[in-house]
């Protein structure tokens, strides 16, 4: 049997929301052993709405492949069994509020103290340091400030209002971007042996793969002119008979290639839509394909989880939960040659792990666990 990537890799994972936990998520689908630390009442996207049997869909799609543990840390007795933890861990992951951590007793100095090959990831909305390290974010916060929502707006109706995005973005985004730092980290560590303190801001994470903020830096006086030179053309979303049609057509040969399909040597928005309305979605598509052109149907929820190339890939997956029971879940989208990632636990119930890692991992008798459930640190 094939060793998972991460196979041997402990993360405590105090995240909530959205942007940890799904990096987590990842890092628990290739293998590591994910151990996610709440407060006794539980984090706060155990009641994220709508609640199906008392369950957050939200929550049971971040959280699979995680061992949960309720724990107190700001109770000295909680701080003190987090630390002894942290010996025996690789990865702390948190998003808390910049300071939140040192305000505890477990900021980056005092964890590696304890384990000097810590990897110590934080994600917020600002970073650490600067100016507007104190303020609060969620994906929305940040998809104002990193230009985002403006972006959006922009494309879609320039003499509008900004426009949030349907998904979290900009808490994936970050959330991906924390989990290369922290392999990478790993990685360092394993030829020094040395930890690393890694900050991710989620405003850092969006800026960094805007290629519209590069047009405008290079050339911020024809920026406006640089983007309709770039985005104007006949490629885009149209309807056919049954349904919508998106394809792209960069300047070049697959421009010529929709040329030939239908028949033009010039291109008007008129032409394109028209040769689109007379055909059905499935025909449009086929036939772009075949000639070599980007496109896709506009699915709407229930075709992508009916998709054959979805499903030919993995990526929805069965997951029986123990209140839901079996349940759909996206999958996992990395694909390795020699090992098999992807969710094979449902995320756990509050507290589910408790005895498992007080006991198994820290040697806490079941009368010293009780106790400590009886007075509120666990």
């Amino acid at each position: 049997m094939p060793v998972k990537v991460l196979e041997g890799i402990r993360v405590l994972d105090l995240t909530h929301a959205h942007a940890g936990p799904i990096c987590t998520l990842f890092m628990g689908a290739m293998g590591a052993e994910v151990i996610k630390i709440e407060p006794p009442w539980g984090e706060m996207t155990r009641i994220f709405p709508p609640l199906v049997k008392g369950v957050s869909p939200y929550f049971a799609f971040l959280d699979r492949n995680k061992k949960g543990i309720t724990l107190n840390l700001k109770d000295p007795r909680g701080a003190d069994i987090f630390k002894e933890l942290v010996k025996r861990a690789d990865v702390v992951i948190e998003n808390f509020s910049p300071g939140t951590m040192d305000d505890l007793g477990l900021g980056w100095e005092a964890l590696r103290g304890l384990n000097p090959g810590i990897v110590f990831a934080s994600i917020s909305g600002f970073g650490q340091t600067g100016p507007w390290a104190d303020r609060r974010s969620f994906d929305p916060i940040a998809q104002a400030a990193s230009g985002y929502m403006w972006l959006m707006k922009d494309s879609i109706n320039p003499e509008g209002p900004p426009l949030q995005a349907p998904e979290a973005i900009a808490d994936t985004i970050p959330g991906f971007t924390a989990l290369i730092g922290i392999l990478s980290a790993l990685i360092h560590r394993s030829k020094t042996g040395i930890g690393q303190r890694i900050d991710i801001a989620q405003m850092d994470a969006m800026i960094g793969v805007s290629q519209s903020l590069a047009f405008w830096t290079i050339a911020r006086t024809t920026f406006h002119r640089a983007v309709s030179s770039y985005g104007v053309g006949v490629d885009g979303c149209y309807e056919a008979k049954d349904g919508y049609v998106m394809f792209s057509l960069p300047p070049g040969r697959i421009t010529e290639w929709f040329k030939e399909l239908v028949g033009r040597e010039e291109l008007t928005l008129d032409i394109v839509a028209d040769w689109v309305a007379r055909r059905s979605r499935d025909e449009v598509v086929e036939q772009l394909a075949k000639a070599g052109i980007p496109v896709a149907p506009v699915h709407d929820l229930d075709e992508v989880l009916a998709n054959e190339q979805a499903r030919a890939r993995e990526m929805f997956v069965k997951v029986e939960h123990p209140i839901l029971g079996e349940t759909m879940l996206p999958g996992f989208p990395i694909k390795f040659s020699e090992n098999k990632g992807g969710v094979s636990t449902p995320a756990p119930l509050l507290g589910q792990h408790n005895e498992e890692i007080y006991s198994g991992l820290l040697g806490l008798s079941r009368e010293e666990i009780e106790e400590l459930k009886k007075e509120g640190v666990i």
